[in-house]
């Protein structure tokens, strides 16, 4: 007796779905068996019949050196990268510019800097890049604020004192 799979569904004597005949009796339901959803693998890889992979070659052991590491996959087969942390401390200290009198700004730009750098080295297995520059612009921008701001205070400094003397 052949076995497939899935086995052919009988339903209950009580579901009201159960097909009658025109006497009243249950009728098993006809039909083709539902499909394969196609969730159980169909094919693995366990190495020739003996137990034992081709002579002279063994996998290697999980997480070894020169063995292939799989990258991580999240939602809809999408790789994951993550975000370079310089980037989020270019943009924290960006940020932080304005609420600390404009002492992030310079670190702002440094770590900005080193962030584009590093994530164009990755291959992109990182990613960050809007933060890092939005880090460093907005660093450049309080560094801006900071220039205009001391020119102004010597600008007014000198009126005072010019006008003070005549």
């Amino acid at each position: 007796m052949a076995v497939t799979y899935p086995p052919p569904y009988d339903p209950p004597s009580n579901d009201p779905l159960r097909k009658r005949d025109s006497s009243g009796d249950d009728q098993s339901a006809s039909g083709p068996p539902p499909a394969d959803p196609g969730f159980a693998p169909t094919n693995y890889d366990y190495g020739n019949q003996q137990g034992g992979y081709q002579p002279g070659y063994q996998p290697p052991a999980y997480g070894q050196p020169g063995g292939y590491q799989q990258p991580a996959y999240g939602a809809y087969g999408a790789p994951v990268s993550e975000t370079n942390s310089n980037a989020i401390i270019a943009l924290v200290c960006g940020i932080g510019a304005f609420v600390i009198c404009g002492l992030g700004a310079i670190p702002a730009i440094i770590f900005g800097n080193k962030a584009i750098a590093e994530i164009d080295a990755s291959g992109g297995r990182q990613d960050g890049r809007g933060m890092a520059q939005a880090g460093k612009i907005i660093g450049w921008v309080a560094v801006a604020m900071w220039v205009i701001g001391i020119v102004l205070f010597a600008i007014i400094f000198v009126a005072a004192a010019a006008s003070s003397s005549t």
